[in-house]
C-alpha cells in the first residue's frame, strides 16, 4: 500500500463526495494510524516471517479506541465507548488471528491489518507466494474485501491487503457463477458483485475506468452501493475500514 497516496485520495474524495465525507475522514484517520503500526512492524521485525508481535500491537489499542470514538461512525463509536476499561487487548488480537469472531472484529482487524500486511510482503520477498488462490487469501486465509478490475480480476484481502487473481464470473465464497452486477449512477467505476447462490457481495473497483482510483478508498466512498446491496438482501463478505 502507498500510504500517502491513500490518505491523499481520501482527502480528495471527501471534498467531492459530501455524503461519504464522514466515512472518508474516518478512513483517512485509520490509515494514518495503520501507517504507524506498519512502520513499527518493519523497525522491530521478528525472525519468523509469520510470527505476530501481539504484545506490541496491544499497546496501540487504547489510542485506537479514542480515535474511533472521535471520528468513527456511530455504531463503531458506541462500541468503542464501552471498551475504554478493557485490558485484554492481546487476547482479543490473538483470538482474531486464530479465527475467532467477536463484535470487536473491525477494530482488531484495523490494528492487525498493517502488521500482517508487512508479514505478507516479507513472506512474498523471502519465500515466494503463489498468485493464485481460492476465494480466500493465499497468505492469511481471510476473505476478500473487494475486487480490482484492470484487465483481469484480482481480489484484495480484507486483512493483509494481499492481492491474487480470481475468475471474474466466480463467487469467492461459494465458487458459483450466479453473479449479478449492480451499479449506481454516481459511480461509473465501482460496482457491486452479488452472488445469487450464497447471498454475499463485494464491491469491484475498475481501474480501467478511473486510473486514479485507490481501491481501498474508492470502495469506502461508494457507500450508496452498500445501501443498494443490503436493501436487496445481500450480506457483505467483510466490512471495510470505515465499518461499512
Amino acid at each position: 500500500m502507498d500510504w500517502e497516496s491513500t490518505i491523499a485520495r481520501a482527502d480528495r474524495l471527501a471534498g467531492e463526495r459530501p455524503q461519504a465525507a464522514v466515512l472518508l475522514h474516518f478512513a483517512r484517520a485509520v490509515v494514518r494510524f495503520q501507517m504507524e503500526i506498519y512502520h513499527r512492524a518493519k523497525a522491530k521485525a521478528k525472525a519468523d516471517a509469520r510470527q505476530l508481535d501481539t504484545k506490541m500491537l496491544a499497546g496501540f489499542f487504547p489510542d485506537f479506541v479514542q480515535l474511533v470514538e472521535k471520528y468513527g461512525p456511530r455504531d463503531l463509536a458506541t462500541q468503542a465507548q464501552k471498551l475504554e476499561d478493557r485490558e485484554d487487548w492481546e487476547g482479543l488480537l490473538k483470538g482474531y488471528w486464530a479465527g475467532a469472531h467477536d463484535r470487536l472484529d473491525p477494530m482488531a482487524r484495523a490494528i492487525l491489518g498493517p502488521y500482517v500486511q508487512y508479514l505478507s510482503e516479507r513472506w512474498r520477498a523471502e519465500v515466494g507466494m503463489t498468485e493464485e488462490g481460492t476465494g480466500s487469501c493465499p497468505f492469511c486465509g481471510r476473505a476478500p474485501l473487494l475486487a480490482i478490475l484492470n484487465g483481469q480480476r484480482r481480489l484484495a484481502c480484507s486483512l493483509c491487503a494481499n492481492e491474487w487473481n480470481f475468475p471474474e464470473k466466480r463467487c469467492p465464497g461459494c465458487h458459483g457463477d450466479k453473479i449479478q452486477v449492480h451499479k449506481h449512477r454516481a459511480f461509473g467505476h465501482v460496482r457491486v458483485e452479488a452472488c445469487e447462490g450464497c447471498g454475499h457481495y463485494l464491491k469491484a473497483v475498475d481501474l480501467r475506468r478511473e486510473p486514479h482510483a485507490v481501491p481501498l478508498v474508492d470502495e469506502v466512498a461508494a457507500v450508496e452501493l452498500d445501501d443498494l446491496a443490503r436493501k436487496a438482501g445481500y450480506l457483505k463478505f467483510e466490512l471495510n475500514l470505515a465499518g461499512q
